[in-house]
């Protein structure tokens, strides 16, 4: 009898436990909808990881390779050095800022178009320029990229256009990202809305971030059919400053405004809600530094739920489910 008794009392302890942990887990667990496959938000000052989706889920990276490839141009090229553009690079798909075969320019210039404009063409100029040919300068950067630390990242290219046996992880986009950061002429080149090159020739940054907040530091965008949307950049408030790194997205700035939001508040550095102001931006053609903002209808989109409790990774597995598209997508502009 005595025996019943303890396990009752027991038992009773651990209900009311359950009965007390339960409201409070339900208050700790935030959910908000994404449709990226992964995700990875770092404390851009120390590199910890405060929250992640499949952060190393292997994934074709687009045009946020370029970083990389300014990464691994700034090691081997002085900035005004001269590079000669060939008809192979000329020849590259957009998107692209139309160089032509025998032009010369300075690596700095190339940079500008890589970062700003995420020109392949450029991409592949400065690939040759460093090591003769761009499959050559792609496992080049392989090894370098991986001695930096990015374990998980094989490159076939100089620009992020498909290839075969090309992939990185979110979690590797955000340690590049960090390292860029710390060179000073790839911190400015990317915090730089507009830059002229050639004397007329202005270039205009992809990041539209820049325009709409000023919590943007500096990113890169990129898109294919095959990767979707991705992207990686900082964003600073006061002495606090993050990194979001984003691959598989079918709604790119709808998908990056809670993540930033999300990340400042891990930060202990909340923000206010960010406005849905970078699907309104619009640039007048020759990026002449004028913009009009004009509304858009949303369009529906393949959505998955992401469950937040605390700083660590979220499992895909429990917390993610994902819906088909019910509406195809107007293609855009390759590796953008």
């Amino acid at each position: 009898m005595n025996l019943l008794k303890k396990v009752g009392v027991v038992l009773s302890g651990f209900l009311a436990i359950w009965l007390t942990a339960a409201p409070l887990a339900a208050q700790e667990e935030e959910e908000w909808e994404v449709s990226a496959k992964s995700f990875v938000i770092m404390d851009a000052k120390t590199g910890k990881i405060l929250l992640s989706l499949n952060p190393q889920l292997f994934l074709p990276p687009a045009s946020t390779l370029k970083v990389m490839t300014a990464m691994s141009v700034v090691e081997h090229l002085r900035l005004d050095d001269k590079v000669q553009v060939s008809p192979h690079a000329a020849s590259a798909p957009a998107s692209k800022i139309n160089i032509k075969p025998g032009e010369v320019y300075t690596v700095q210039e190339l940079l500008y178009a890589l970062l700003l404009s995420s020109a392949n063409d450029a991409a592949r100029a400065l690939a040759e320029g460093v090591s003769g040919s761009e499959e050559a300068f792609a496992r080049q950067m392989t090894q370098e990229v991986r001695q930096w630390g990015a374990y998980r990242t094989t490159l076939a290219t100089a620009n992020g256009l498909p290839a075969d046996n090309q992939f990185s992880t979110a979690e590797d986009l955000a340690k590049m990202f960090r390292r860029a950061m710390e060179n000073p002429e790839l911190a400015k080149i990317m915090s730089e809305k507009f830059h002229t090159i050639q004397g007329d020739r202005e270039l205009r940054n992809h990041n539209r971030f820049l325009w709409t907040t000023p919590l943007a530091v500096g990113g890169k965008t990129g898109y294919t059919r095959a990767s979707k949307h991705t992207y990686v950049g900082m964003f600073q408030k006061d002495d606090k400053a993050i990194i979001v790194a984003m691959m598989g997205s079918q709604k790119k700035w709808a998908d990056l405004r809670p993540l930033i939001e999300k990340g400042f508040e891990l930060e202990g550095a909340p923000i206010a809600k960010l406005p849905p102001a970078e699907e309104k931006l619009w640039f007048a053609k020759r990026h002449t530094g004028k913009t009009t903002k004009y509304a858009r209808k949303s369009k529906k989109s393949r959505q998955g739920k992401v469950m937040v409790g605390s700083a660590g990774s979220v499992p895909a597995k429990k917390k993610t489910s994902l819906k088909k598209k019910t509406k195809s997508r107007k293609s855009e502009e390759e590796n953008s």
